[in-house]
């Protein structure tokens, strides 16, 4: 493969491996903070039935010396990162980032885990191949979006570990072409579609890409070559997983690029911004899809500021771009991971309790007579517009009459409303306290905090695993 810088692929290959490693305060807090959360979600992910069959499997196809968080034996590399992934996604409690319109710690932390227990490397490498390696998620997510996921494509999983296996590349120390190998295998081992939210697949999404991305730069480390138009060529990612009217998209796009997504994959100035900078993650304040975020945030909000409760509503209207609604395909759910997809469940639960945790989203709260009863009075309207020109609006209708109404530009845990260090570190108590033992908790935490003077990550994950 012959290095061409006006080629994408290689551009992006370019800049992973010779980047500089002086990054922001603000960018080294952001991606310690990425840990803090995703160690937060996987513990008691680790619990969820898909998890524990995913994990017998790993230790059928592939033992070795990498922790799989949350249980006692070792496994292989990919493996490892196929658990942890899968863990990661599994209470859909994990950040969304917007360039790509996925899930992108939960595939890249857990690829990147898997490799650092495996060499024995630092905190400091870790966190700078974070950095690196959601950069290149951002950077392919804005090469088909917005429309690969608005056609059905589930990015976290697609997107997710073609910029996953980048950021292998980075902490492996891979050489440009290597680097560049290792994106175009990673595109081979990217799939996933929307179709599958609410089923235990939408969690093995991400334990698969991270997976892939792990095998993706382990066989390009090895000498393993790809293709070099894998990205933007006649049958590349950027036709194939955008559809063949893909030059008419891009010119639609023109001056209304949503989070810099064009449809079109960039040669140029692959690190600025900086996406951990310039549009950070979206950290989650409850257990379910993103897309519910604005208006349960909105309804708690009218909720607290005007004290009513349950039986004083009548009715509860939702206006919200189409794009956030259609993900939420489960008027009545049956089971805790429909429920997660379900805009009428988690508003009825957050209407009847001022609240929404893990605990509403238990299979045992599911059939909650309380919550049923309340499912009808929630309506919603989809909005043919994207999420930065229309407001997610919620209208409450009191049987008083009075109608209160409030609009939700951005959620909070996003970087315009952002968590303080302090509540991410209660959502990570309230996450494990029920999981591990105080003891444990405290090391975890310590090393967390310590993240980035950590001189080997294979001491930290010892601490992480079943005791």
């Amino acid at each position: 493969m012959v290095m061409n810088l006006e080629n994408p692929l290689h551009a992006l290959a370019d800049w992973v491996s010779n980047t500089d490693t002086e990054w922001s305060e603000t960018a080294l807090h952001r991606a310690r903070n990425a840990f803090i959360d995703i160690i937060a979600v996987i513990i008691p992910g680790t619990h969820e039935q898909v998890t524990q069959k995913v994990y017998k499997l790993a230790c059928e196809w592939g033992k070795g010396n990498c922790v799989a968080i949350g249980f006692k034996g070792t496994l292989s590399p990919p493996m490892a990162a196929l658990v942890n992934g899968t863990a990661a996604h599994a209470l859909d409690f994990d950040d969304n980032f917007d360039p790509a319109k996925a899930h992108a710690t939960a595939v890249l932390a857990p690829a990147l885990l898997a490799l650092a227990d495996r060499y024995q490397l630092s905190g400091e490498k870790l966190i700078d191949a974070y950095i690196v390696g959601l950069q290149i998620i951002g950077r392919v997510g804005q090469g088909v979006n917005p429309y690969h996921r608005a056609r059905g494509w589930h990015a976290t999983s697609t997107v997710g570990a073609v910029g996953s296996a980048a950021g292998c590349a980075r902490l492996l120390g891979l050489d440009a072409q290597q680097s560049a190998h290792a994106i175009s295998i990673a595109t081979s081992l990217a799939g996933g579609f929307m179709s599958q939210f609410g089923t235990m697949t939408k969690p093995l999404h991400s334990g698969l890409a991270a997976a892939g991305a792990v095998q993706a730069a382990l066989f390009a480390k090895e000498g393993i070559t790809a293709g070099d138009e894998t990205l933007h060529g006649k049958t590349g990612m950027g036709t194939l997983m955008v559809g063949q009217d893909v030059e008419e998209l891009r010119r639609g796009m023109q001056g209304k690029a949503e989070h810099g997504q064009t449809v079109t994959f960039s040669a140029q100035e692959i690190g600025t911004p900086l996406h951990i900078e310039e549009y950070g993650l979206k950290v989650k304040r409850f257990p379910n899809c993103g897309s519910i975020h604005r208006a349960l945030d909105g309804l708690l909000d009218l909720r607290e500021k005007h004290g009513f409760k349950a039986p004083d509503v009548k009715d509860v209207l939702v206006r919200a771009p189409a794009a956030h609604l259609r993900n939420l395909m489960y008027e009545k759910p049956q089971n805790s991971m429909e429920a997660k997809f379900s805009l009428e469940y988690s508003l009825a639960a957050g209407l009847l309790n001022g609240s929404v945790s893990l605990k509403e989203y238990e299979e045992t709260n599911i059939s909650n007579p309380q919550i049923l009863a309340l499912l009808p009075l929630i309506r919603k309207e989809y909005v043919e517009k994207l999420e930065s020109d229309f407001y997610t609006q919620v209208h409450v209708t009191l049987h008083n009459g009075n109608v209160l109404s409030t609009e939700v530009a951005m959620p909070f845990g996003s970087t315009a409303v952002p968590l303080s260090d302090e509540q991410l570190w209660d959502k990570f108590d309230a996450c494990v306290d029920n999981h591990i033992a105080n003891r444990q908790k405290i090391d975890i935490k310590a090393n967390l905090l310590n993240l980035l003077n950590e001189p080997d990550i294979s001491s930290m994950m010892t601490i992480i695993r079943k005791q």
